[in-house]
């Protein structure tokens, strides 16, 4: 059977595959047009990655992609080794992809220290060790480039919070972008909101991005009636035309977040399981995904207590507080506490509304409920 467009598991590619993201659109468009940075930010599986990719595409913008994700793949964390071996790898694809700037660019990136370009395969790649890439210098030589070419290039930094572990003053970087490098947009996302803020220094008087324009799009939830047009006309893609109780249902347990009605239609229409087996599978990888981060922790014990509690229903911080101190058979220091749960709020794991703390997505609720130890 085809996998229906909408149900497609990795990021889309193309507007024709999104759903529901046209005034994200038209904002990506403005900044990208007359604006110099587009911060992009949601829960994970809200369809960041999915609207830039598409946004890019569609619009033959000239772009410079960095996954940071895949630069902290090997270690655990993102390096400078592999940082630099995916930002040369995104310079590849620009060459390869960009005819009006291939000349241009090579001529520019040929002249920094540290940067290789090879003709045959029309590959980069940047030195990580002693004699390092200037990143400014290479920044530099690509709004040269576009200038040359009367282009505009985009560059793109999916999960920029990433980027703390390496040490890179990302709101400095930017800032000296947006003051110097006019012809290099930025668009950047985060599913950690609050640490996306940290990193950016967004509001802070002494950043140095205070006082310029970055562009906030928030990524939402779908409503209730658009998850259900959005599983019926995937569905119908497919052939296929599943009890309307069960889509209410699947609404109902995914809780309007894209990324998780993708799987559900993608794993329904692939024949693999009822709904609760989806919807179990997916919670034992994001409990998988929580034990690793969790084990990092010295406060690891008292992260899981917390994050109990949370899955239990939406509670105030003294409840949760309460919860956990019962558990330890110990007072807790309220400062101490504080920072834990703040901590878990910038990571997008909890999610405040009021004054009530809850977990943000339902399929780690669910993960955090039967399958965190």
């Amino acid at each position: 059977m085809v996998v229906p467009a909408l149900f497609k598991l990795e990021p889309k590619e193309s507007l024709d595959e999104l759903y529901n993201f046209e005034e994200e659109i038209k904002m990506l468009r403005l900044v990208y047009e007359t604006g110099r940075v587009a911060a992009v930010l949601g829960l994970r599986r809200t369809g960041k990655s999915s609207l830039v990719k598409s946004f890019l595409n569609s619009f033959n913008v000239p772009h410079i992609y960095i996954d940071v994700r895949r630069a902290a793949v090997a270690a655990g964390r993102v390096t400078a080794r592999g940082f630099a071996a995916e930002l040369g790898r995104a310079l590849t694809d620009l060459l390869r992809r960009e005819d009006s700037l291939k000349g241009k660019l090579i001529r520019a990136l040929g002249s920094i220290s540290g940067v290789s370009v090879s003709l045959p395969t029309l590959s980069v790649s940047l030195s990580w060790g002693r004699g390092r890439a200037d990143l400014a210098a290479l920044l530099e030589a690509v709004n040269r480039a576009a200038e040359e070419a009367g282009r505009r290039v985009a560059l793109a930094i999916d999960e920029v919070q990433e980027l703390r572990w390496l040490g890179v003053g990302v709101a400095k970087l930017l800032a000296y972008i947006y003051d110097n490098l006019p012809n290099i947009v930025v668009i950047v996302t985060g599913s950690e909101v609050g640490l996306v803020h940290d990193v950016l220094r967004l509001g802070d008087p002494e950043s140095p991005l205070y006082g310029r324009a970055v562009v906030e799009i928030k990524m939402k939830r779908l409503t209730r009636e658009q998850a259900l047009d959005f599983l019926r006309r995937g569905f119908s893609e497919a052939g296929m035309r599943p009890p309307e109780r069960e889509l209410e249902e699947a609404v109902d347990l995914l809780d309007g977040i894209i990324g998780w009605l993708t799987y559900y239609g993608w794993a329904r229409s692939s024949g693999i399981g009822s709904l609760e087996e989806i919807a179990d599978t997916a919670a034992r990888q994001e409990a998988a995904e929580l034990e690793k981060l969790l084990v990092k922790s010295r406060a690891e014990a008292r992260y899981r207590a917390i994050l109990k509690a949370a899955a239990l229903r939406p509670m105030r911080w003294a409840e949760i507080k309460r919860a956990v101190e019962a558990q330890e058979g110990a007072e807790i220091d309220d400062k101490n506490f504080t920072e834990l749960i703040r901590h878990l709020v910038k990571m997008g794991i909890l999610e405040k509304t009021g004054e009530h703390y809850a977990i943000a997505d339902p399929i780690v609720r669910r993960a955090v409920e039967k399958y965190l130890r």
